[in-house]
């Protein structure tokens, strides 16, 4: 995934250097499946929220990064249990490390007692499978070196890691390590393809399941002017093993991104090998996912996004899973002035599980806020 993100960011200039710190205060309404009344029967319930948001943006002719950490206190009008201050921490940065090398490097923190807090209002191909477990934290890292081998052909090595875990008694903990080794090669001034190897593991540090590695070979081919509509499309192949057994599974992905004049359309597909604690097993996923964001006259925003995927067990690791999932949401803001908006969003998210071992969960969300912009 690391390539493919740097094939569609690799053009991109340095931005202007921002430093905000936002602070917001709102309310809403979740139908969170976690929440149970005295009778054990699932129950929605009100939400007050306390935000605080610090951002920082730096550039220069050798570096450009950006971080973000937000921290948001929620009060659960009937379900005190799950009140808590919720933590997430990104970063992105690109540094020039000689005339022909580049460093690439990301990272992502959550934390939060309900593990619906992680869904956001957003594409996105990091979707979390829903559970009613609670105190559920991830971390993504990834680093990766571009090495101009010559004028239109570009050596890429990177590295990633994905650590996820449930804070039971005994704890759930799923860990993911990768490591890939790819080229690239420009094709004119907007095209470019690569070839890529790639090697994971999967940790699964709970009893009874057996730990799982995958060998795959993917090619990726990516369109994307200085301006306009930007592209790409992989396939690939990966071989998955665990005590002795195997399995080939087809890998696939696409994205398309095109800005109109008051609008930003991006949709996408992608077919992968994933684990993630909720299901603790290997599965394959798919996800396909749209949205469209804009603004509306010279004050008001408005995104609208859906999304439609599928998880299916590898090999028998674990436990057995057959899940599909479908999703949408509504968010808008408006600006009053410089300093003060009001945001809002509405949101749903339905799983069902095919095999029948699991729950079917879905969950309503709708939230307003109002935000003020200390610098």
């Amino acid at each position: 995934m690391g390539l493919l993100r740097a094939q569609v960011q690799g053009g991109a200039g340095p931005t202007p250097d921002d430093f905000q710190l936002n602070v917001g205060v709102g309310g809403g309404y979740t139908t969170n499946p976690a929440l149970r009344s005295d009778t054990g029967v699932s129950n929605g319930d009100s939400t007050t929220e306390l935000r605080a948001a610090l951002m920082d943006r730096k550039s220069s002719p050798r570096t450009d990064w950006s971080a973000k950490y937000d921290s948001f206190y929620t009060r659960y009008g009937s379900n005190s249990q799950f009140d808590t201050i919720n933590h997430a921490l990104s970063f992105d940065g690109r540094y020039l490390v000689s005339r022909r090398t580049h460093l690439n490097l990301f990272a992502h923190f959550f934390y939060s007692r309900n593990p619906l807090q992680i869904g956001v209002a957003a594409p996105t191909d990091e979707t979390i499978i829903l559970t009613r477990l609670t105190h559920r934290w991830r971390s993504i890292s990834d680093a990766e070196f571009d090495t101009s081998l010559a004028r239109s052909l570009t050596l890429q090595v990177g590295a990633s890691s994905r650590i996820e875990r449930l804070d039971l008694s005994p704890s759930v903990d799923i860990n993911t390590y990768s490591g890939r080794l790819g080229i690239l090669k420009q094709v004119g001034q907007k095209d470019s393809i690569a070839s890529t190897y790639g090697y994971s593991r999967f940790d699964f540090q709970s009893e009874g399941t057996a730990d799982v590695e995958s060998h795959r070979l993917d090619l990726s081919w990516s369109h994307g002017p200085p301006a306009g509509a930007a592209c790409l499309l992989s396939a690939g192949l990966s071989r998955v093993l665990r005590q002795g057994e195997r399995q080939n599974r087809l890998t696939a992905g696409a994205t398309l991104h095109h800005p109109f004049r008051r609008i930003d359309f991006i949709s996408g597909y992608r077919r992968s090998l994933d684990a993630d604690a909720g299901v603790a097993t290997v599965t394959v996923a798919q996800n396909a996912y749209a949205g469209m964001t804009g603004t509306v006259g010279r004050s008001a925003s408005l995104g609208v996004f859906a999304e439609y995927g599928t998880r299916d067990s590898v090999l028998e690791t674990g436990e057995r899973i057959a899940l599909t999932y479908t999703g949408g949401a509504i968010r808008g803001s408006i600006t009053l002035d410089p300093r003060f908006s009001i945001s809002g969003e509405a949101r749903r998210r339905k799983q069902t599980d095919a095999e029948g071992v699991g729950e079917d969960l879905t969950v309503d969300t709708v939230f307003l806020g109002l935000v003020f912009r200390v610098f």
